[in-house]
């Protein structure tokens, strides 16, 4: 069995990669998505003028741009280039007809942030940057440090489920017992919900006799941080990277 902290919706397509390999995927959402604080706060950005580039860096920030738009596309110029990272992001702004640029072998924000930032002269330039609420700052500090006019807008928040959420208890139970193989983690703050919701069954991430396999590199630190000692690191952030990265500790080795 492998648990999947993800949605049943989102781990659909981790499970069909994951087939080959004979595992049963269990979703066991640990995080859940909410709107941002301000939610117009996209809408006005959107319409304060011009910029040079969007840099989106999640499905969930692709979502939120893609909803904003809607309200003001009859009001504003065609938006720029948005630059994305990730096939799921990619997926998300082509549903809403939202034309992106992905650059080859990026990773993460950090380092799209990098890739625009190298790829022609953004002083006095504005780039907005919608994002979660506690997602990773360093790709503004990199665009500001070309000189960009950084727009940075909390356009969403992950908050933890309940460690009581009934859409947990197959998955706990999975990893409790030792009936899971592996559990497949997709960002740092799953990690975070996730340490939560086993201290509040007594136990530690450490302490489960599971594999744990990492979307990324930023994962996958979490997840070292959080004692465990061993992860396996997804190529690509992408469905068939994580079922390499699940097969390369399924079946374990004897």
């Amino acid at each position: 069995m492998a648990v999947l902290t993800r949605d049943p919706v989102d781990a659909q397509a981790y499970a069909r990669a994951l087939a080959p390999l004979g595992l049963e995927v269990v979703a066991m959402p640990v995080t859940r998505t909410a709107a941002a604080g301000d939610p117009d706060a996209l809408v006005r950005a959107l319409g304060d003028g011009t910029y040079s580039a969007i840099v989106i860096a999640s499905p969930r920030a692709a979502h939120e741009l893609a909803r904003a738009h809607a309200r003001v596309a009859h009001t504003i110029e065609p938006l720029p280039v948005i630059w994305a990272v990730g096939p799921a992001t990619k997926r998300a702004l082509e549903i809403a007809q939202l034309a992106a640029h992905l650059p080859d072998d990026v990773r993460d924000g950090g380092e799209l942030a990098v890739r625009l930032a190298t790829s022609r002269d953004l002083r006095g330039e504005r780039v907005l940057v919608p994002r979660a609420e506690d997602g990773r700052t360093e790709g503004l500090d990199t665009l500001r440090a070309a000189g960009a006019i950084v727009v940075d807008i909390v356009a969403y928040r992950t908050l933890p489920a309940a460690p009581d959420d009934e859409a947990l208890r197959e998955g706990c139970e999975a990893l409790v017992a030792g009936t899971a193989a592996v559990c497949a983690v997709f960002a740092p703050s799953q990690v975070t919900a996730l340490a939560q919701i086993m201290t509040a069954r007594g136990h530690s991430l450490a302490s489960l006799a599971v594999r744990f396999c990492a979307i990324g590199d930023t994962t996958a630190a979490s997840l070292r941080a959080a004692g465990i000692d061993e992860v396996a690191v997804a190529p690509a952030p992408t469905p068939e990277g994580m079922a390499h990265a699940v097969g390369s500790v399924y079946p374990p080795k004897t």
